[in-house]
């Protein structure tokens, strides 16, 4: 009689969906048998062929951009823990509990199962016993194995999730599971993993106890007389450098607009404060203060840089079509989602509609008008904060620490490189960048921000804060955007090629978040610098190859990104 679990079939969305650790080592088991590929998705806030499995033979691959719902066609097997994501208390007192993998750190808005919600969160029923994860970061909507797996982090040089993690089960490539904690030998190479190691099937935290954040948000001009930090020195004129502001400031992001006539510094930042017995929250908000409001700012930001970032009228009006679509959905969601609703939202939509696509028509009919009012449309979107006036907030945890949350995935859809670097070269990096930016104008700017924020080290082997704090640059793509950015400079592609070239001629070193865009040519080049980037690299590839001896795990993505070559020349 055979015993050995059954593999739950696929899914009408092409995914397996386990409720059971049995059912994910039988799908393990069947990969192996088969020889096929086997991986995990979690909120698919990683660029697809980061997530996914390869496509079967003769099937398309998929577009290498975020937010991708569906897996490619073929036999390889896509799996999605929806139905494996339960929390269990082990202590109470002490904050320790044990979740599923699939569990969604807060709401996630897009969840294609309509499964996730706040309160089956595991900040959320976290909050409910008086816990709380001690970062997190830009947004909330992962799974918990996803967050550990890609190497995320929040904007903290004092905090990290790390110190939560106490440990986890993981299912390698012959379908057998093993717990691993901080004081085994190979715990650096697990938690950090890429899906390359095995698939994480649950994560044991002991959580820090709730706190709620106070900050404010204030946009300033970069002219040095006016900004109150030196971006591009150590600190002067009683001003700090970034590194001392970094290092004194317990959560902060800045976001910083570098266009002539624009040339602004968002500096959102917070601090712990004692969960009190009474509270009155002030969440912050990031776009405007009603549901509605918020729809139709980040509506209007789509139909700028959707004109920004292309060259002809049918492409701009092709690519709004989701965001029109979204803002409809929101709108009738957030005014009742009812009969009345959903035809005054019809409506306003329509008319929005008709609006843009006279604009559109217009402005890609005269795009240098366009460029001419684009500090104008600018300052609107981002206005310069006057004095005495900063945005103040004051709010659970979980609710406004990751600040973007509330910018829609569709609407507001942004793709980026982020790159680390030592603390000890941030006003090199920054001078670097400065000069680009001014030398080379919306060739190196873009139309968006740049966001700067800083990372606690790391113990993980592949982490890119691996044994040092860090600061971290990200360069705003817009989804809709004409090119491949990280594609080799020509024309329209290539718009990160430029700072990853520039930096390794100043010699500066950088590691790259993995969930993010890297560079998508010369692969032997850069497989060979990440591997300078890393003390532990070969560590860890010869833990891959004992834990994954038939590569179920590998793909042709990450063959090249790590070895320079496809998966079919991997030993």
């Amino acid at each position: 009689m055979d015993l050995s679990p059954t593999p739950p079939a696929i899914g009408d969305d092409g995914f397996h969906h386990p409720s059971t650790e049995d059912e994910i080592i039988a799908l393990v088991q069947k990969a192996s048998a088969e020889n096929l590929e086997i991986r995990v998705r979690g909120a698919a806030h990683s660029l697809a062929r980061a997530v996914y499995t390869d496509p079967g033979k003769g099937f398309q691959q998929l577009p290498n951009e975020v937010s991708e719902e569906k897996p490619p066609q073929g036999p390889n097997l896509n799996i999605m823990l929806d139905q494996y994501s339960r929390l269990c208390w082990e202590d109470e007192v002490k904050g320790i509990i044990e979740v599923e993998a699939g569990i969604h750190l807060g709401l996630d808005p897009n969840d294609p199962t309509g499964t996730s919600t706040l309160e089956n969160s595991l900040l959320y029923q976290a909050f409910q016993k008086g816990f709380t994860l001690s970062d997190l970061g830009g947004i909330s909507h992962q799974t918990v194995s996803g967050f550990l797996m890609t190497g995320s982090s929040g904007g903290s040089l004092m905090y990290s999730i790390d110190e939560n993690i106490l440990g986890l089960s993981i299912i390698d490539g012959n379908g057998l599971v093993e717990w691993f904690t901080k004081e085994d030998e190979d715990f650096g190479a697990i938690v950090l993993s890429l899906g390359l190691l095995g698939v994480v099937s649950k994560v044991r935290l002991q959580l820090t106890p709730n706190f709620n954040i106070y900050g404010q948000q204030i946009t300033y001009p970069v002219q040095a007389d006016l900004c109150p930090i030196d971006l591009f020195g150590n600190g002067s004129a009683g001003k700090p450098g970034l590194v001392d502001f970094l290092k004194k400031t317990p959560y902060t992001r800045l976001l910083w607009w570098p266009q002539d006539k624009v040339n602004r510094l968002v500096i959102w930042e917070a601090s712990r404060g004692a969960a009190m017995p009474v509270f009155d929250p002030v969440p912050y908000e990031e776009f405007g203060d009603t549901a509605f409001s918020t729809n139709l700012e980040e509506l209007g930001a789509s139909i700028l840089f959707t004109m920004l970032g292309n060259s002809k009228f049918s492409m701009v009006w092709q690519k709004l079509k989701a965001s029109f679509t979204k803002f409809n959905d929101l709108t009738n969601q957030s005014w009742g989602n009812n009969f009345f609703s959903w035809l005054m939202a019809g409506l306003v939509t329509f008319i929005l509609q008709v609006l843009g696509f006279l604009m559109a028509l217009f402005f890609m009919t005269f795009k240098g008008l366009l460029l001419a009012l684009y500090p104008v449309v600018l300052d609107i979107l981002q206005p310069l904060t006057k004095k005495g006036k900063g945005q103040l907030f004051m709010d659970y945890m979980y609710s406004s620490l990751p600040m973007d949350n509330n910018a829609n995935d569709i609407i507001m859809d942004t793709e980026f490189t982020e790159i680390w670097i030592p603390l000890s070269e941030i006003a090199h990096a920054m001078t670097v960048i400065n000069q680009m930016f001014t030398a080379n104008k919306f060739k190196s700017m873009g139309y968006y921000s740049t966001e700067l924020y800083a990372g606690k080290k790391s113990s993980y082997w592949l982490s890119p804060a691996y044994e040092r704090d860090v600061f971290r640059i990200d360069f705003f793509w817009f989804k809709n955007n004409e090119g491949n950015p990280a594609a080799k400079a020509i024309d329209k592609d290539g718009f990160f090629s430029q700072f990853w070239e520039k930096l390794r001629e100043e010699k500066i070193p950088f590691r790259l978040h993995w969930a993010k865009f890297m560079p998508e040519y010369d692969y032997d080049d850069w497989a060979k610098y990440l591997r300078s980037q890393y003390p532990r690299w070969d560590d860890f590839m010869s833990l891959r190859e004992k834990r994954d001896p038939k590569n179920i795990f590998l793909t042709d993505y990450w063959s090249l990104h790590l070895f320079g070559k496809p998966k079919g020349s991997v030993n």
